[in-house]
């Protein structure tokens, strides 16, 4: 706590945060944006607001647009968290009761496949608006044997299996391509599902628990196909300063990279015009604003020979966030819509993203087809008459 308030310090309390902040764009709120939000987290840290509306923090995304914007460096959500874990106990039940519930919801990993199978076999009948939220399958696609010098650890995530069982398989064959074998790694979560929903010692204990699996094997480094996960495996030693983990968690830290990093775009082949598409990029609040990772996946899709069209306001966060869709619909919703109305302003023929959650989310407001980066790059390498998507 004593952290944070120093931490504040460095708020100058210009505002420039508010002009990228999501929630105060849709509500014009001072209190909806960081600015607002950090004076109540000042004087909640000072004990100087008791019995304060903490709505205001619940509602924020931890988008951290705010952090890439501030000209003073603030770590706000280094600070949000903070207060949130010390005015846990101020939460209404209904509150922590809601968390609890979306925290087992969403890790129940084989209830969430058996659902997604049974709509992945039903496909044919669903309603066209809702084909695009039923993804691919694994069906057909194996793990390729662990044969090169090269390794690299893929930690196996809670929701992603279930929703893209897929994709990580799909990493697996495209970086075996390249000569590098990807091994699972991890417990299944990384901690941010129910870090995030409050649930913050149950964060922390899975996120030992990846520790733990991060030493078991000889990996050059670690990598998760969710830049959201892969964000919070890089937070790792923010969970544990101060603690007998900081060291651990510091050493593996230095070692985890967005997945696009092991992608040398030199090594992809050029595709040729008739499986070339004009793309509108979606780049996750997590790749730009928490890894800093904006530009590496658009230089691998312009290596294929893509054309990435000019979205407005691609700094702003789409609403997904992890689990804030669920425990706040109508703000994401809205913040969907604005950000799909972006991302097609200059009619692309498809949508791409690096984040599960971010391409759950915008299928539902969408209106053509929305990918995974990395489908695009398992397809021309591995199958060049799929790389023909539209």
């Amino acid at each position: 706590m004593h952290r944070a308030q120093e931490l504040l310090r460095a708020c100058v309390h210009c505002g420039f945060c508010n002009a990228t902040c999501p929630t105060y764009i849709l509500t014009g709120d001072e209190r909806e944006g960081p600015r607002g939000r950090l004076y109540l987290m000042k004087d909640l840290l000072a004990g100087t607001a008791p019995g304060a509306d903490l709505e205001p923090l619940s509602h924020c995304l931890s988008c951290r647009s705010c952090e890439t914007t501030c000209p003073a460096g603030v770590h706000y959500s280094e600070i949000l968290d903070t207060v949130r874990e010390h005015t846990e106990g101020e939460r209404s039940r209904t509150e922590r009761a809601l968390d609890r519930l979306s925290i087992a919801a969403l890790s129940a990993r084989r209830p969430l496949a058996a659902i997604m199978g049974g709509a992945r076999r039903l496909r044919p009948f669903i309603p066209q608006a809702l084909k695009q939220r039923v993804l691919g399958s694994s069906e057909g696609l194996e793990w390729p044997v662990a044969r090169h010098a090269r390794r690299v650890g893929l930690l196996v995530g809670c929701v992603q299996p279930a929703l893209r069982p897929d994709l990580d398989i799909k990493a697996a064959l495209v970086l075996d391509r390249l000569g590098i074998s990807a091994q699972r790694v991890g417990p299944g979560c990384c901690g941010a599902l129910p870090f995030h929903l409050h649930a913050h010692d149950e964060g922390r204990s899975t996120a030992l628990a990846t520790l733990a699996w991060a030493k078991t094997g000889d990996w050059e480094g670690f990598t998760s196909t969710a830049s959201g996960c892969t964000a919070f495996l890089k937070d790792y030693p923010r969970l544990f300063q101060g603690t007998k983990a900081a060291d651990g968690a510091q050493a593996f830290a230095a070692t985890v990279t967005d997945i696009a990093a092991w992608i040398d775009p030199a090594h992809l082949p050029r595709l040729s015009e008739r499986q070339r598409h004009r793309i509108a990029w979606h780049a996750p609040c997590s790749l730009q604003h928490a890894l800093k990772e904006a530009g590496r996946v658009e230089i691998i899709l312009r290596a294929l020979g893509h054309t990435l069209v000019p979205v407005a306001d691609s700094a702003l966060c789409c609403g997904s966030a992890g689990p804030y869709s669920l425990r706040h619909p109508r703000w994401a919703t809205a913040l969907g819509r604005r950000k799909w109305q972006s991302l097609t302003g200059a009619d692309p023929e498809m949508v791409v993203t690096a984040n599960i959650g971010c391409q759950q989310h915008l299928a539902h407001h969408g209106d053509r087809p929305i990918h995974h980066w990395l489908d695009l790059v398992y397809d021309a390498l591995t199958n060049p008459d799929k790389a023909d998507r539209g």
